[in-house]
């Protein structure tokens, strides 16, 4: 979900709502009104409340999407899944976590970490991470056990990355820390001050072997030294501007990607950019705000604008197309598949798309929304909903 928070302290909780569960952003124009949300420390945040869903366009055919399997875990709402190894990683706030074989559904084993959670999982395969409320790490082994679980002084605000022998968070005091995959042990940590608003919501870090990048409040996205923490380079994905708080609310949104040497990542009310990952110049960058973020493959990014037009850009930064028949329905994170492209909706459809030109060729409803970046595995997405449940896909 996403929320603004004040930059607060690991005991302070008030957050205004600006978003659905399906992670739609609601400051675009035409959804103001008088009605202030409290427990935003005085600022007052105005909402007409929902607006009305467009009617479901027409498709045009020549695909088709079908649930492969779903399985579901309890809770009220859902986060996003992890793969690795062929094995599909979930939890639910209430607290549950699921190891599913990823092509057939079935459960390896489920677990009660004896925590509410917040932002999903982290896995390398032979560790599971996850954040709870109260401001803990717990990991567990591939077999369902345990490992350890450590204190991080704040809540934690992104999903929890695992690679290369660390467990890396962000919290809310805008620390970032790795702590080491085995024993729980903090390695280092990074602090940047954060700005009065931000934009809170279950964005994801991302380890290589030399280097944690992380988005940050402001636009700002950081590259740290995977070994010491020690800042490596800090770039712009987008500025902040406007007139009052609201306005300059700029924050990386999303996951950031990888591929090949460019990290591409999106700013709520600012920009989609892409840029080289060892000194982090920007090689492109559109004026585009998506609170959702992007998905990269060898060919192209595609990503969501906050109005529900989608857009497909070559890897040079040009324009290949633009989809506009899904506008205000509230998209989520949209993700590549060969020659298709997925997307969620609030209303709980996933759209295909075809990649060549982005039309529209199939639909299916899943009746809660998606609530998080999908996985691919094989021919199969899997994407986890509000609800809880995990479904596959299969489409052609």
């Amino acid at each position: 979900m996403i929320h603004t928070d004040r930059a607060q302290g690991p005991d302070e909780r008030s957050e205004c709502t600006l978003a659905n569960p399906a992670r739609r952003a609601l400051l675009a124009a035409g959804a103001l009104s008088a009605t202030p949300l409290a427990g935003c420390g005085g600022l007052a945040i105005f909402s007409s409340g929902r607006p009305k869903i467009p009617d479901l366009p027409p498709v045009a055919g020549g695909g088709s999407i079908a649930s492969a399997w779903s399985a579901a875990l309890p809770g009220a709402v859902g986060f996003q899944p992890a793969l690795a190894g062929g094995k599909i990683w979930a939890a639910a706030p209430s607290g549950a976590l699921a190891v599913l074989d990823g092509r057939s559904g079935q459960p390896d084993w489920q677990v009660e970490v004896g925590r509410a959670l917040v932002g999903g999982v982290g896995t390398d395969g032979r560790i599971g991470a996850v954040a709870s409320r109260d401001g803990s790490v717990v990991a567990f082994g591939a077999d369902g056990k345990q490992r350890w679980a450590s204190a991080v002084g704040a809540q934690v605000v992104t999903v929890p990355a695992v690679a290369h022998g660390l467990v890396v968070v962000r919290t809310s005091d805008n620390r970032v820390t790795a702590l080491d995959s085995a024993t729980g042990s903090r390695r280092w940590s990074f602090q940047r001050q954060a700005p009065s608003l931000v934009l809170r919501q279950t964005g994801a870090v991302v380890i290589d072997a030399t280097q944690v990048y992380v988005g940050l409040p402001g636009g700002r996205m950081l590259a740290v030294a995977t070994d010491t923490g020690a800042q490596r380079w800090e770039a712009a994905i987008s500025l902040p501007r406007g007139s009052n708080e609201i306005e300059r609310i700029a924050d990386v949104a999303g996951t950031p990607i990888l591929s090949n040497n460019d990290l591409c990542a999106s700013a709520f009310q600012g920009r989609v950019a892409c840029l080289d990952v060892g000194t982090g110049r920007t090689l492109w960058s559109r004026d585009l705000s998506s609170a959702a973020g992007v998905d990269v493959d060898a060919r192209g990014l595609v990503v969501a604008d906050e109005k529900g037009h989608i857009h497909l850009f070559s890897r040079s930064g040009s324009s290949v197309w633009r989809q506009e028949k899904l506008a205000g329905r509230g998209l989520s994170a949209p993700i590549l598949v060969s020659s298709h492209v997925l997307i969620g909706d609030s209303e709980g459809v996933v759209h295909l798309l075809r990649r060549d030109d982005g039309a529209l060729l199939a639909r299916i409803e899943l009746g809660r929304p998606v609530s998080g970046a999908a996985v691919k595995i094989g021919a199969l997405v899997v994407v986890q909903t509000v609800g809880g449940a995990l479904h596959a896909l299969a489409f052609e």
